[in-house]
């Protein structure tokens, strides 16, 4: 003790420290031994035994429970996070293609110009609703066969 502080030194002897350094560990045995006796025996310990001897031959016992509980947690986080990366390289390529077109879009008018841009954009609207067109009048004539066959 020649290596502590004085004041240290003159705590440690003090009469009181040194009698529940001796009669602390008889003490907190004395103490945990009551509480498990008074306490957890007849309000825990027994109503779980007679609750797990009653259903042992149906029920599983307390530890798989609680190992399949731990095994379902962890796979739903790793369920979680795996579907957090694939959603932001989803989002990613959609942000990515969305900002490309419109950038190539934006140099394509640039480059052609506005009137030359604006000719080609109606072209494709004329070639999109022709094929919307027939695709609907298609549709329309397979609805009318299925009636008529009916």
């Amino acid at each position: 003790m020649d290596f502590l502080p004085e004041n240290l030194q003159t705590i440690l002897q003090n009469p009181t420290i040194t009698y529940l350094q001796s009669t602390t560990q008889e003490h907190l045995t004395s103490r945990l031994s009551d509480l498990r006796a008074t306490v957890l025996q007849p309000y825990l310990i027994e109503p779980l035994s007679t609750l797990l001897t009653s259903y042992s031959s149906s029920m599983p016992d307390l530890l798989s429970i609680c190992l399949l509980a731990i095994i379902i947690l962890i796979s739903l986080k790793i369920l979680d996070y795996a579907c957090r990366v694939i959603m932001f390289w989803v989002v990613l390529a959609f942000r990515l293609v969305f900002w490309g077109s419109l950038l190539g879009m934006g140099y394509y008018v640039y480059r052609v110009g506005v009137e030359d841009a604006a000719r080609d954009l109606g072209w494709l609207f004329g070639v999109v609703s022709g094929f919307v067109g027939d695709y609907v009048e298609k549709s329309q004539g397979k609805a009318a066969a299925y009636v008529g066959t009916k």
